[in-house]
């Protein structure tokens, strides 16, 4: 059959035929179902979404560990103060430009660590010099707008004081995440942005470290993103 200009009816057409129909619908009425699929969330406390989550990203290969707000600057140099992951050596690191770190003195306790020889707060002004430090950055920090329970997915939007460069080009990303923003399903999150009247210019969904199958089903990390993840829950 040669393929010329067709329409959207030339397509559907011979598909209702073969349902029965004379015509192309022009509306799809939504059945009401007599049953309603159950989702593992359901029912579930705050506080029990949180250890969903927890727990989910154990299964992902994301280090997730608690800390009260005062503590935050500590938590995350604890992490940051190791090092480079697989050998110890010195760092850098990359960090969103956040009042909530500020407050933490989050700078100032990474500037303070022994194998940071390098911290970068993303600054609008100077452009693409931005992501040349994540680059190269060893650690990338972000705040994330929420956290989803039945996947261990942070949501992290891109805003003029947070490149997406910083959750994507450093070796190791550390997510930062309200434990009172952790949202049961995907559906709370995508509802809460169709109430925003402005959305950011990118939102990234992410779920552990970069990974892929793509070749003979052998897994590879790090291919589009980093190869370690980390999620500080701040309770």
């Amino acid at each position: 059959m040669a393929l010329g200009n067709k329409t959207l009816d030339d397509l559907l057409g011979p598909i209702s035929e073969q349902l029965g129909r004379k015509d192309v619908a022009v509306a799809i009425k939504v059945p009401e179902w007599e049953f309603k699929a159950q989702r593992v969330t359901d029912g579930l406390s705050a506080a029990q979404l949180v250890d969903l989550f927890e727990s989910e990203a154990a299964k992902i290969r994301v280090q997730a560990k608690r800390c009260a707000k005062a503590d935050l600057a500590k938590a995350i140099a604890e992490i940051v103060g190791a090092g480079e992951p697989e050998t110890g050596e010195a760092c850098t690191v990359v960090c969103a430009d956040e009042e909530a770190f500020a407050e933490a003195g989050l700078y100032d306790a990474l500037k303070a660590c022994d194998k940071v020889t390098d911290v970068h707060v993303w600054d609008e002004a100077v452009g693409d010099a931005n992501v040349q430090k994540a680059r190269y950055a060893t650690y990338g920090v972000t705040y994330a707008k929420a956290g989803i329970a039945e996947s261990a997915t942070i949501v992290q939007p891109t805003y003029p004081k947070c490149g997406r460069a910083i959750s994507l080009l450093p070796l190791v990303h550390i997510a930062v995440v309200d434990a009172a923003t952790i949202v049961p399903t995907m559906l709370e999150v995508m509802q809460s942005y169709a109430a925003d009247e402005k959305l950011p210019s990118q939102v990234c969904f992410i779920s552990g470290p970069s990974a892929t199958a793509d070749i003979e089903l052998v897994r590879v990390e790090g291919v589009h993103g980093p190869m370690y993840v980390h999620y500080v829950i701040v309770e």
